[in-house]
């Protein structure tokens, strides 16, 4: 009852901040993966009922710390920090709340719910704005290498690619943040439903979110290097179509990434 409360009490306190949120995956596809990311946190918690169904519950004044400095965080960004802020604030806010009405043994039981909730934060856009142009970049020099690679004459004039006389420009939406974004929410995910050991479980969830990063980037810049190779996937569905098959791929390339650890995991534990 009081749980239910609380959680009330933190929707109306934060209602502005969760229908920015909302906005945000609504709107800009980079931030689309956000709509899973609240219903899988709270698949885990529920999966993991066992473990905190049990614990003894022992509020902790901590809590209300937490609370104090989230309240102050919501209460600053309305003065010009913007919704990345508040959002964070209402993280925090939860985590007070957990403290205050169960304690530390089930924030920690929680701890990595709670870190895969940071994946529906919306972007921080002085991060977005320093990081894009370099993906950008990046990602026009690496399909410029495939495309020579594979005999296409290429010519690069900053993020444009010509090839042929059909030019391509790697925009905002081709820096491959969307892949990069969606693909270490969901690497993470498999790593922890995949293995059942808990050894094995936390540090394959780090190789694989680290692991996305490069996948991300590279299976980017092939899908800008086939659209500048065959203007038919240059736009419309066919370009969509292309998107979301070169998606498929960095899935498969991280289902092999999981393999291999897996298996070096298993190598080295059967000879020790």
């Amino acid at each position: 009852m009081i749980a239910g409360l609380a959680a009330l009490a933190l929707i109306v306190c934060y209602a502005s901040t969760l229908r920015g949120m909302f906005d945000q995956w609504w709107n800009d596809e980079d931030m689309s993966h956000g709509f899973a990311v609240p219903l899988v946190v709270a698949w885990i918690v529920w999966r993991e009922r066992a473990r905190w169904l049990t614990l003894p519950v022992s509020p902790s004044w901590w809590g209300f710390l937490l609370l104090a400095g989230a309240a102050a965080m919501h209460a600053i960004s309305s003065l010009g920090l913007g919704l990345f802020a508040s959002s964070v604030a209402f993280l925090i806010s939860i985590a007070g709340a957990v403290l205050c009405l169960g304690g530390f043994a089930f924030l920690r039981v929680w701890a990595f719910p709670a870190a895969l909730s940071l994946f529906m934060l919306p972007k921080l856009a002085i991060v977005y704005n320093k990081t894009t142009l370099p993906l950008q970049l990046l990602a026009s020099r690496l399909a410029t290498g495939v495309l020579s690679a594979v005999g296409f004459r290429v010519v690069r004039e900053g993020v444009i690619l010509d090839v042929a006389g059909h030019r391509v420009s790697v925009v905002e939406a081709c820096s491959g943040v969307r892949y990069l974004l969606s693909l270490a929410f969901i690497a993470v995910v498999f790593a922890y439903l995949a293995d059942v050991k808990s050894p094995v479980k936390v540090w394959m969830r780090w190789v694989l979110l680290l692991a996305a990063v490069p996948i991300a980037i590279v299976a980017n810049a092939i899908r800008v290097a086939v659209s500048a190779a065959v203007p038919a996937l240059d736009s419309g569905t066919p370009h969509e179509v292309a998107g979301w098959a070169v998606f498929v791929l960095c899935l498969i390339l991280v289902f092999l990434v999981h393999r291999l650890f897996h298996s070096l995991y298993t190598w080295s534990h059967d000879r020790a």
